[in-house]
C-alpha cells in the first residue's frame, strides 16, 4: 500500500482509515487511463526501435572508386554498384575521386556517415603498401573497414613476341647477357614489387621502368619500347589475344580463370614465387558489424549471379568474395609482406 500510494496522484491517495471521495475515484480512473496508454506506447515503440534500427539501406548508396573512370577498378565498382541496385532496392552510384594514389577517394570515404551507405573499392596498393612509401592521412588497418574481397586480378609475366624471350630460362638467360629493364603500371605498384620478388627468386638483376598505370605499361611491351614486364591480366589481355605479347606465366598459385591455358610461374620453373593482387570493398570504421555482414552478403551474391561472371571474365577479372575476417587477414599479411621487402630494397617513391 505504500509504494500504491508514492506511485499514486495526490488526489488519489485514501485519507486516513477513511474510504477515497468521488473526486479520488474520478482521479484514481484517470490515473489508470493514463497509465494504460502510455504502457501501450511503450510497446509499440519498444517494436517500433530495432525494426527502424534494422532499415538498411535507407537511402542512396555511395561506391567511391578513387581512380578515373575505366580500367578494372572502376569496371568492378560499377558492376557492384549495378548488381547490389538490384537487390537492394535503393539507388546504388558510383563517384570517381581520382588522386594523389587514391587518397583522395580514401580520405573522401573516411570523412562519410559510418552508416554502411558509403563505401570505397580499393585496390591492394593504397591499403598495403602505399603506407610503407609516403606520410598518409590515415592508417589503413584501423581506419578500413574490410567488407569482402571482390575479385582477384591476377598477376601476368609477359614479354614482347619478337624479344626472344619465351620462357623462364630465356629471361634469365637474357638477364645476365645484358642489361635488362621491364615495365611496372607504377613505382611502388603490387606488379612492381612482384617484379622485385621474382628477381631475387631467379638471381637476375633487372631495370624497373615505371609508366602512368597499367595499360601504357602494356602498349610499352606490346610495341617493343621495354622487352617484358609484370601486369595485371586486365592490362595486358588484349596485347596476349592479338598476338604482340607472350604470357610466361601468371603470379597466382592457381591458374587464371579467364586464361587457363597459361601456367603459374610455379609450373613454368620458378616453385617459391607467388603474388595475388585483389580489389575489395571498404567501408570506413565505425561501420556497425550487422551493416558489414549484410553488404558482405550482397558481394557474395553478386559474385555468383552469371552475367557479373561474364563481364568480370571477360576483363581478365575472377570473382573471389571472402569473408571480412578473411580479408583482414590477407590484408595484413600483405601489408607485413610488402613492408619487409620496401624496407630490404629501400624503394622509394616517385
Amino acid at each position: 500500500m505504500l509504494v500504491l500510494g508514492l506511485l499514486l496522484p495526490p488526489c488519489c491517495v485514501h485519507h486516513q482509515r477513511g474510504q477515497p471521495d468521488v473526486e479520488s475515484e474520478s482521479c484514481m480512473m484517470d490515473f489508470l487511463h493514463a497509465k494504460w496508454w502510455l504502457i501501450a506506447l511503450h510497446a509499440v515503440l519498444a517494436i517500433a526501435a530495432p525494426a527502424h534500427a534494422q532499415t538498411f539501406p535507407s537511402k542512396t548508396i555511395r561506391i567511391i572508386v578513387p581512380y578515373p573512370p575505366g580500367g578494372s577498378i572502376d569496371l568492378t565498382g560499377r558492376v557492384i554498384a549495378k548488381n547490389l541496385q538490384d537487390s537492394v532496392g535503393q539507388t546504388v552510384i558510383v563517384e570517381n575521386k581520382p588522386g594523389a594514389n587514391a587518397a583522395i577517394g580514401i580520405e573522401a570515404l573516411l570523412r562519410s556517415d559510418p552508416d554502411g551507405h558509403t563505401l570505397a573499392i580499393l585496390s591492394d596498393s593504397p591499403v598495403t603498401i602505399n603506407v610503407h612509401l609516403a606520410r598518409l592521412n590515415y592508417d589503413p588497418l584501423t581506419d578500413l573497414v574490410p567488407i569482402s574481397r571482390a575479385v582477384s586480378s591476377p598477376i601476368i609475366l609477359a614479354a614482347n613476341a619478337k624479344a626472344g624471350i619465351a620462357s623462364i630460362a630465356d629471361l634469365i638467360a637474357a638477364a645476365k647477357a645484358k642489361p635488362l629493364s621491364y615495365a611496372v603500371a607504377a613505382r611502388g605498384s603490387v606488379s612492381h614489387l612482384a617484379a622485385e620478388l621474382l628477381q631475387r627468386e631467379l638471381g637476375i638483376t633487372m631495370q624497373a621502368v615505371p609508366y602512368r598505370g597499367g595499360a601504357p605499361a602494356a602498349v610499352a611491351i606490346a610495341s617493343g619500347e621495354v622487352p617484358l614486364g609484370l601486369f595485371d591480366t586486365a592490362a595486358i589481355l588484349p596485347m596476349i589475344s592479338g598476338g604482340q605479347v607472350i604470357a610466361l606465366g601468371v603470379a597466382e598459385p592457381a591458374r587464371s580463370q579467364s586464361m587457363p591455358n597459361i601456367p603459374t610461374l610455379r609450373e613454368a620453373g620458378v616453385p617459391n614465387f607467388s603474388v595475388s593482387s585483389w580489389l575489395a570493398l571498404f567501408a570506413p570504421r565505425g561501420t556497425p558489424d550487422d551493416r558489414v555482414a549484410r553488404l558482405n552478403a550482397e558481394i557474395a551474391k553478386i559474385a555468383a549471379l552469371p552475367e557479373a561472371q561474364k563481364v568480370l571474365l571477360a576483363a581478365g577479372l575472377e570473382p573471389a568474395p571472402n569473408s571480412p575476417s578473411e580479408m583482414r587477414r590477407i590484408i595484413e599479411a600483405d601489408h607485413k609482406r610488402w613492408g619487409q621487402l620496401i624496407q630490404a630494397t629501400g624503394l622509394r617513391a616517385e
